[in-house]
């Protein structure tokens, strides 16, 4: 028994519409998902001062299952207020799956401090993506990294300050442990010694 007609062009178009569905997600399981993050460290955590470098990294992470072809970031900074040691563009070829690459330079802010104007304020901006998601280049993403935090650049000498009261605390917190350490064991010599006991005794054979 035949189907009616009106019944088999329901079922074709189900059937392609179920075939797009499929190719759309093969191929959205077959793309390049790309993690762009942009992170500074300082010989402080989150301390910034004329005059000390800051060192920048930029990271991609492939988080898919597909290449990426073609990947230019860039990550300019105000050279009025930032001496830059590297370069703040980067090319690669590719980036295969479930893989990582990174992008490192350092500035180093120049900065002159003033009573109006003690610190300098600088805005966090984040670095710029561009890859392709085929081979030829003909599928090209625009992306942003990760947005770095602001930035309050101290002048040179607040920061020798703020740095010498940081090595003071820790140098007084190594004094601390040391004696916590050593405290048990000096006593113990002590007693040992009023007592006429040697505080370390050997076998004899």
């Amino acid at each position: 028994k035949s189907r009616p007609r009106g019944t088999v062009l329901k079922l074709m178009r189900t059937m392609r519409t179920f075939a797009g569905l499929l190719c759309a997600a093969v191929a959205l399981a077959s793309e390049a998902k790309i993690l762009f993050h942009k992170s500074l460290s300082t010989e402080i955590p989150y301390t910034y001062a004329a005059g000390f470098p800051i060192n920048v990294s930029l990271e991609l992470y492939n988080l898919g299952s597909g290449p990426a072809y073609n990947l230019k970031i860039s990550d300019p900074w105000p050279r009025g207020y930032f001496e830059i040691e590297g370069e703040t563009d980067g090319e690669f070829d590719v980036i295969q799956p479930n893989s990582n690459l990174q992008h490192n330079f350092t500035v180093t802010p120049k900065f002159d401090a003033t009573p109006e104007k003690p610190l300098l304020y600088v805005r966090g901006f984040p670095a710029e993506l561009i890859f392709s998601t085929d081979e030829e280049g003909d599928e090209r993403v625009h992306a942003m990294s990760t947005q770095m935090r602001d930035l309050l650049v101290r002048s040179n000498e607040d920061y020798k300050r703020i740095t010498a009261k940081h090595y003071m605390e820790w140098s007084v917190f190594g004094l601390g442990m040391t004696g916590a350490a050593l405290g048990p064991f000096l006593v113990w010599l002590y007693y040992a010694s009023l007592q006429g006991t040697p505080p370390i005794s050997k076998k004899e054979n």
